[in-house]
Order: structure tokens, then sequence, then C-alpha cells
């Protein structure tokens, strides 16, 4: 008691006599004192017994033994960890056995035993399983070999686990508990039989492109055929769950696999295209799984993939996306070095952005076109980029089907869980060069000597379903000879065909859109005078107890005024638009950087209240009860991405204006990939339709060479407009302007003054131009 009473007195001391208002503190303090239970008397035995418990530490009273056992134990749970986090660095991911997992032969030193001062003396001895493991089942103790076996089985051997690094512990633990758990990869009769005959359609229709078509460039999905049973096994797995609507986006590598044994485009189909046919105008055929068109440009279509995703779930009201989802599958070079796909990745999360995750499967042949992947990349693993992001990555081998099933069962699980991208990197090889007629041995000589000698997957799971008695040798051949005979028959039939079905191709009721229209007839812009006053007035005010910035009170002001001098400027001219397409009820989306704001600070359609956070107005979106939804969105600082995202959301929807704006217009170059490949050149290659519009406001006011520009002439050397036209030749007529409007690719408009915008953006809908 001497102790506490001297540590209150010295407090006492401290305080300075001086100040009446620190005297009275201290008196409160003081009585405060006397009123705390721990001070009273009856309590002194209490306070001198823990007082002297505490000058002893307890750890004496452990013996030198049990501390060893302890200390150890510790040890096991930092290996266990250690499997967990570093496991997937020595895994036996290539088929070949040429690479290791991570272009890093060495071994962690933390998987090995005398890291922790652990010997083969150990192996046998008992240790408890810590909390943060599953390996054990319903054990809660194994011998150390066993411990050891167990961490290798999962974490070392065809599957590599890449989670640590997320940091939510929630996640690591699901991760676990759908790895460690005993038995938890095994596979049904039923399951092997199904997975059997799914990689049979998979090899043997490359099998028979390369018989009847030897030499044409196919790019063909040899060496990685499991891909087929894993893109099954993810739209399975999630349509189980609850999604109905696939869209895919994918390179040229076994896109005609893709679209013959995971999208069912009938055979005869696919083959006749080999032949030079004309295109022939058939009817719309809708689909549940949708392939996007991509063009050479990889990973272009990975953003047009989620826009499309995010606008079917927009229109159908699935707005937590999950019903619609997106499956894009890349290349290993290609994941690793374009920067499209960080800027996709970074669109994972943002509200006006999110698909509620997409699942990637990465076919990693280890090499990119000719490069090595020591010399395409500077990251251990191609898939890198998605751990900024926090996405779980599970490496697998492509010779172990089962365990590929595995990981896209838990791909599909995650995310469906959590709502997040998931990384499946499958990794496998390429059979033959970049394209079926180029030469691998000039650069690669060593890895093709062995992929030579490598025997297909198919085969190796032949081997396994006999071993294992799933099937017997009559049940193989059966299997493979039906399928040869359906090859057989589409060959036949392909003969016949003497038309490409283009609208096979058409995804979207953009068809049924034009039907009901004239294209010939331009449709009136004009509205009504008391809508426009309407929706002027809602634009220049705001609600009552909304804290504005004086400053937008000014402007707010200023915009009533001209609903009294029925004038506009460029602002008004554009809400007019806006606001009378949605009281059509046609949906207005209006993305890009700082355009909730503007860029000059003109257009203020999210109003800020200053003294509450996060509490937002947006008039448009209350003009009128029914109207459409109308969605401003701040982008990232992205133009490829944002771009690329706006035009898939475009797509969907004939009946709605989709408008992406660059901060100025000058920014556009850095998306030019998604303005020459899809914009300007999509309808024409794979009659695609889009009425997205792009914005690029600038002008000459003195803020640089970035600023002043947005280099319309660039836009009007790519219009596909005849302009040798004689003009003295020309049957000038009141169909002239709208079948120059039907013949070009785009419009390329410069606005003079606010009428400009505000026709040109209603007509943008209402008009019927394909």
């Amino acid at each position: 008691m001497a102790r506490t009473r001297t540590t209150i007195a010295a407090t006492q001391l401290t305080k300075p006599e001086s100040s009446t208002k620190h005297q009275a503190r201290a008196q409160s303090a003081a009585a405060s004192v006397k009123h705390e239970s721990f001070m009273n008397g009856s309590t002194s035995v209490y306070i001198e017994q823990m007082y002297a418990a505490g000058k002893k530490t307890q750890i004496r009273f452990i013996s030198r033994g049990m501390l060893q056992s302890i200390s150890d134990h510790l040890k096991i749970q930092l290996l266990i960890r250690s499997y967990q986090m570093r496991g997937h660095n020595v895994a036996d991911l290539d088929p070949l056995g040429i690479n290791s997992a991570d272009l890093d032969d060495t071994v962690p030193p933390e998987l090995e035993l005398s890291f922790y001062g652990l010997n083969e003396n150990d192996l046998e001895r008992d240790f408890v399983l810590p909390p943060s493991t599953y390996i054990g089942g319903s054990q809660t103790s194994m011998k150390l070999k066993d411990i050891i076996d167990r961490l290798k089985d999962i974490y070392c051997l065809r599957t590599g686990v890449e989670y640590m690094h997320l940091t939510n512990y929630e996640q690591q633990d699901w991760i676990r508990r759908r790895f460690e758990a005993p038995r938890v990869t095994e596979l049904s009769r039923d399951q092997k039989k199904v997975l059997f005959k799914r990689l049979i359609r998979s090899t043997k229709f490359e099998e028979f492109l390369a018989k009847k078509w030897p030499s044409e460039k196919r790019f063909g999905l040899e060496g990685c055929e499991v891909l087929i049973p894993a893109i099954k096994q993810v739209i399975d797995s999630s349509s189980s769950l609850g999604v109905d609507s696939f869209v895919i986006g994918m390179p040229h590598r076994g896109r005609l696999n893709v679209l013959a044994n995971v999208c069912r485009q009938p055979l005869a189909t696919i083959l006749s295209q080999f032949a030079t046919l004309e295109p022939a105008d058939e009817g719309l055929k809708n689909i549940k799984i949708a392939v996007v068109a991509n063009p050479s440009h990889l990973e272009a279509v990975d953003p047009v993939v989620l826009g499309k995703v995010r606008a079917e779930a927009f229109y159908s009201g699935d707005h937590k996306c999950d019903r619609a989802m997106a499956i894009m599958l890349h290349g290993d070079a290609a994941f690793a070095g374009q920067g499209v796909v960080l800027e996709t990745f970074n669109l994972d999360d943002l509200p006006s952005y999110t698909t509620s995750g997409c699942i990637h499967i990465v076919v990693n042949n280890q090499i990119g076109f000719t490069t090595d992947p020591r010399s395409s990349r500077s990251s251990p693993y191609c898939t890198d980029v998605g751990r900024v992001v926090g996405c779980p990555i599970f490496h697998v081998n492509a010779d172990d089907p089962e365990a590929v099933m595995h990981v896209c069962n838990v791909a599909s699980d995650w995310r469906k869980t959590f709502k997040k991208d998931v990384i499946i990197d499958l990794v496998c090889y390429r059979k033959y060069g970049h394209n079926e007629l180029d030469e691998p041995m000039f650069t690669q000589p060593l890895m093709y000597q062995k992929i030579k000698k490598h025997k297909p997957v198919l085969e190796l799971y032949q081997q396994k379903i006999l071993k294992e008695s799933v099937a017997d040798e009559q049940y193989v051949k059966d299997e493979l000879t039906k399928y040869g005979q359906i090859l057989e028959d589409a060959y036949e039939n392909a003969q016949k065909v003497t038309f490409v079905r283009n609208r096979d191709w058409l995804d979207s009721p953009w068809d049924d859109f034009f039907k009901k229209r004239d294209p010939l007839k331009l449709p009136s812009t004009g509205i009504e005078s008391e809508v426009s006053n309407l929706i002027i007035d809602k634009f220049s005010s705001y609600p009552e107890g909304f804290n504005l910035h004086k400053g937008l009170e000014r402007t707010l002001k200023g915009r009533q005024q001209m609903l009294k001098d029925n004038s506009v400027d460029w602002a008004v001219g554009e809400a007019l638009a806006f606001g009378s397409l949605l009281i059509e009820g046609i949906h207005v989306r209006l993305s890009g950087q700082d355009v909730e704001r503007g860029t000059f600070s003109h257009r203020h359609h999210v109003l800020h209240d200053q003294k509450v956070d996060q509490r937002v107005y947006n008039p448009l979106n209350d003009l009128r009860e029914g109207q459409a939804e109308y969605t401003v969105c701040n982008s990232s600082l992205s133009e490829y991405a944002v771009l690329g995202f706006e035009l898939g959301y475009s797509m969907v929807d004939p009946n709605s204006l989709v408008i992406w704006e660059a901060q100025f217009g000058d920014f556009s170059n850095t998306a030019q990939c998604i303005i020459d490949q899809f914009v300007s050149s999509g309808q024409s290659k794979w009659i695609r339709q889009s009425g997205l519009v792009m914005l690029l406001p600038h002008g000459y006011e003195g803020m640089g060479p970035e600023h002043s520009s947005a280099r319309p002439e660039r836009f009007l050397q790519m219009c596909n407009e005849d302009d040798q036209i004689d003009l003295d030749k020309v049957a000038f007529g009141p169909t002239f302007e709208a079948q120059q409007l039907h013949d070009t690719n785009w419009i390329v408009a410069n606005c003079t003054n606010p009428a400009n915008i505000y026709h040109l953006l209603r007509r943008q809908v209402l008009n019927a131009i394909p």
C-alpha cells in the first residue's frame, strides 16, 4: 500500500497550487479516488497479495522440459504458417518439369525443419495442432511427419495456393477450410466420368481440326485442353449458386474450342467458317453464355466484358450482380505485361463499376510467342498483378484435371461469398508454335523436345480412371467413338452451309431496335416547353435543409434566371437532353474523370452538403416519379479501361444513352486502342452495334498543349465515309442526311452552341441508324 500512496502523493505534488482551477480539479480527482472500489480498506489484503504475486514471474514455475515443449509447439505453428505462405513456391506446377513454380529453384528456408532447430528425430513426436489449420480434421494432434506430409499434399503438389497476402482473416480462414480439410478435393465416380467426357470433347475437337485443315492457323488449345472442362465447371458451379448469365472475354487461343464446347455453337457452323463464305442475314440468336468479340490486341477486351456484365445486371434489376458474371481468359505474357489489366482490376470495387467479382483463368503456357517468362516479367508469377486488389490466386498443374476442378469450385464459391475477383493460374504448355505454322524449335529447342515426348492430358486421365476402375476399356472406346462420329457428321453438314450466319454473333437486342423504326426518317428532337421548364426548375434547386456551397447557390440562381430569360448555357443544354430522355424512360449514364462536377466546374450534377459528410443530391434523379435512372459517376484515373467499360455497357441496350467524357479531349489518346479496335471498326469487323457517345472537351484557354485539342482530324481520318464523292452528282433529297449517317461508321461533331449538344444527344438515342 505504501507504493500506491506514494504514487498518489506524487501526483498531487505535481499540480500547481497557484491555479484555482487546477486545485478544484485535484480535489475532484481525490474525491473520486475515495469512491474507487479497490481503494477502500476491505480490499487491502487482496491488493497486497496481487502485488506480491506480480513480483514473481510465472515462468519460474514451469520446468525446463515443459518450456522446451512449448517452444517446439510454437515452432510447429510457424512451420504450418510457412507452408500456408510459401508452399506455392515449391509446388509441382509445370507439366513439363522444366520451370519451378516461381522461376526460382531455391527452396524457402522456412520450409526446412532445420530452420526451426528440428530434425528427423522429431518426426515421430506428437504436436498439438493450432486453431489456424484444418489439416487434422477431427484430430487435435498429429505426428510431425504426418503434419509435413499433409502440408506438402495440400500446398506443394499440383496446386499452389496463394492467399496469405489477403488482409482479411475471415477470407484467409475460408480458403484454408476449402483446401486443408481431409478429402475435400475428391471427386465422385460420376464427376470423374463427366470430366473425362469433357476432356474428350476438348482434345478430339483440336485433333479433328488439325486433321481436316492442317495448313490453317487456328490457334489451338493443345497443351491446355483442360481449359474447356475448367470453364464448364466454373459455369456449372456458379449456376448452382444462382448465376444465369455469363459473359466471357478471351484471346484468340482456344476460341473455336470454347465456342464449340462451352457455348455449344453448332459444330457445322464453326467448321463452315474454314471455307470462304459470304455473310447471310439471319435472325437474332439470344444465348446465356456470350463470348465478347475481341481484337488481336491482347487484354483490350477485359474492360468491355465488365461493362457488359454491369449493364446486364443493371437492366435486369440485379444490382448486386448475383445473376450476371464475367469470366476472363488470359495469356500469361499478356496478363503480366499489359497495363490495361491493372486498370481493369482497379475497377473491381468502385461503386459504379463493380461486377461483384470476376473469375480470371490464365492459360499459362510459360511462353509469350517466343519470349521466355524471365524476359517478359519482373515478378515471380504472371498473376502477381492480382495481389494489388487482394485476389486469392490458385496455381494448378493443367495435367491434373481433378485438381483443376477443385480450384474452379472454390473460385466460384469465393466469388459468391465475398463478391471479389479470383485468379486460376492454369500452368500448361503450348504444343505447337504461336500458331500451327510457326516453328518453336528456333527459340525454345529444349522445351519442345520435351513437349514432343509428353503425353496429352486426355491420355493421362484415361490411364488414371482405368487404374481406379472408374471406367473400363469399352466405356472409353465408346465415348471416343461417339464424339468422333459427332465431328464427322458436323463436317458433312458444314459442306452444305453456304453462308456465314453473322447474326449468331449478336447477343443484344439491337435487331428489334432497328426493326421498329424507319432508318431513313430523322426523329424530332424537340420537347414541350412544360417539360423543359420542369427540368430547368429541378436542375436549379435543391432540397430544404440541404447546406449548399455559397458559390453554387449563385450558380443555381443563374440557372433559374435562364428559365426566366428563355436562354440556356452548355450545362443547361446538356441537362435538358439528359432530363428529357430520363422522363421518356431512357436510362442515361455519364462516366469519366470528375464528370460529377465537370472538369470546367460547369456541370454540378451531384451537389454535396457542406456540413454533413457523404450527403449528396442529384437533381436529375429527382425530376418526376417513374423516370429512368440517371447514373453519373466519377471514374478512376484511367482512359483505356473506363472507355472500354462504357463501350461494353453501351452494347447491351440500345434504348439508353451511355457517355464517356475525357477529362480533356486530348487525353483520349491513351484510350486509342479501344477507339481504333472497337469503336470505329466494331460494326464492320463483328457486326457489333453501340450507341456510345464520347465527349471530348477542349478549348484554347491557355491551359497548355495537352488541353487545347481533341485532335478531331484523327477521328475524321477514321471515318469510313467516301471522301471522293462528287457533290454535283449527289441526289439531295429528304432522305439524304439519314442515308449519309447510315453509311458512316460514326459521327464526328464539333458543337458550337448549347442547342447543338442538346439535339445531338437526343438524336443519338431516338435515331434508328444502324
